[in-house]
C-alpha cells in the first residue's frame, strides 16, 4: 500500500457510513409508513414477526454497524494522526490533516492555509513522499 492508498484509508470508511445512514433513514421513513393491524390473535405453531418488528430489528442492526464503522474510523484517524505528526514540515502536516482527517477539498485547503492551489499540491506531493518512508520504516521494523 502506498502513501496516498494509507492516507485514504478514512475516505472509503466514510463513505461506508453515509452509505449506512441513508439506508437506516430510510427505514425510518419506512416504518412510518408501516401500519399495523389489531384483531383476534389465532393459534399459530410458528409466530411471525410484524411487518414493524421486522424494520425496527433491521434498523437496530445498522445502527450497530454504524457505531462498529465509526469506532473503525476513530482508530484509523488516530493511527493516520500518528504518521501525520511524525512528518518533519509542520506545514506538510496542516494539508495531510485537512485532506485524509478532515476530508477537506483542495480548494479549501489552500482557502486555509493561504497557499495556492499549485503550492498545496506540491507540498502534498513532498507530504506523500516522507509518509511513504515513515511507513516502510515501520513496515521494516515490524
Amino acid at each position: 500500500m502506498n502513501a496516498k492508498e494509507y492516507l485514504s484509508q478514512t475516505a472509503a470508511i466514510n463513505h461506508k457510513i453515509d452509505s449506512k445512514l441513508e439506508q437506516a433513514g430510510s427505514l425510518r421513513a419506512l416504518a412510518m409508513k408501516v401500519t399495523t393491524t389489531f384483531g383476534e390473535d389465532k393459534v399459530k405453531s410458528t409466530k411471525k414477526q410484524s411487518p414493524m418488528e421486522e424494520i425496527i430489528v433491521k434498523l437496530i442492526d445498522l445502527e450497530q454497524e454504524v457505531n462498529n464503522d465509526i469506532d473503525e474510523l476513530i482508530k484509523i484517524k488516530e493511527e493516520l494522526l500518528e504518521v501525520i505528526n511524525q512528518v518533519s514540515d509542520i506545514n506538510h502536516q496542516v494539508i495531510l490533516e485537512k485532506r485524509y482527517i478532515a476530508g477537506k477539498t483542495w480548494g479549501d485547503i489552500a482557502n486555509e492555509t493561504g497557499y495556492d492551489r499549485s503550492t498545496v499540491y506540491r507540498n502534498h506531493g513532498k507530504a506523500l513522499k516522507e509518509v511513504e518512508e515513515i511507513i516502510n520504516n515501520a513496515t521494516v521494523c515490524d
